[in-house]
């Protein structure tokens, strides 16, 4: 895993809003359509990829995402004014052999993702 970008609303006319975006999506998905076998999406969104950094270098995904936010920083503040549109950036994290397992987030991270009103999320996985 890295960390992703994901922007979704339940009435987010995501392709209206990619045609005038210079944001280029990985994954762009539709209210109503499948979602694996016996699910909808409840939400018309998208994902983007803010760092390829492996789980085991979450440093790396940091210093990729605040890089991301500064490059997309004009597009993601359109974004911030769809009514209705969430965001949030998910850092996928290898959980690591210690008794506590603790991963920070610099101060200019939560200042550039709070500004743009991104939230931040963590995936922790095996």
């Amino acid at each position: 895993m890295s960390c992703i970008f994901h922007a979704s609303g339940p009435n987010f006319d995501v392709d209206s809003f990619l045609r005038t975006s210079s944001l280029v999506p990985d994954r762009v998905l539709h209210k109503g359509e499948p979602r694996g076998k016996k699910s909808i999406h409840e939400q018309s969104g998208f994902t983007m990829v803010a760092s390829n950094a492996e789980m085991v270098d979450p440093a790396q995904q940091v210093l990729d995402a605040i890089e991301f936010l500064k490059a997309n920083q004009v597009e993601l503040e359109k974004l911030r004014h769809v009514q209705g549109v969430t965001m949030c950036l998910d850092f996928g994290i290898a959980d690591r052999d210690v008794v506590v397992q603790c991963d920070r987030f610099p101060p200019e991270l939560l200042r550039l993702a709070g500004n743009l009103e991104i939230g931040i999320e963590i995936s922790h996985y095996a």
